[in-house]
């Protein structure tokens, strides 16, 4: 399945199938080998890469509202072809265009 050059949002309540929703996408894209690679490549928030060197970002904790111009960075990032996945507790509704969104339960 080819990526769309935008960001792709795992929507979950709950931390643990956030991660489990960014494992399956890092694998599904060939970001990982296996579920296990994937959570190698996993961090907490997008503030732990260097945004300007990173070829790939999964963070499993990032609100789109905190930092509009991070939330800009990775958008752009994302458009230039570079896999952003991060994960939320809820997408704000005018953050829905520039997300490829994934609820929970439908990988």
């Amino acid at each position: 399945m080819p990526k769309q050059n935008k960001i792709i949002v795992c929507v979950a309540t709950d931390d643990t199938e956030r991660r489990r929703m960014i494992q399956r996408l890092a694998v599904k894209f060939g970001l990982a080998l296996t579920a296990g690679d994937a959570n190698k490549l996993i961090k907490q928030t997008p503030y732990d890469y260097d945004l300007s060197e990173a070829y790939q970002v999964l963070a499993l904790n990032y609100n789109l509202n905190t930092s509009p111009s991070t939330t800009h960075q990775l958008y752009r990032m994302a458009t230039q072809g570079i896999a952003v996945i991060v994960g939320v507790k809820k997408l704000q509704t005018q953050y829905e265009f520039m997300s490829e969104t994934y609820y929970q339960g439908e990988i």
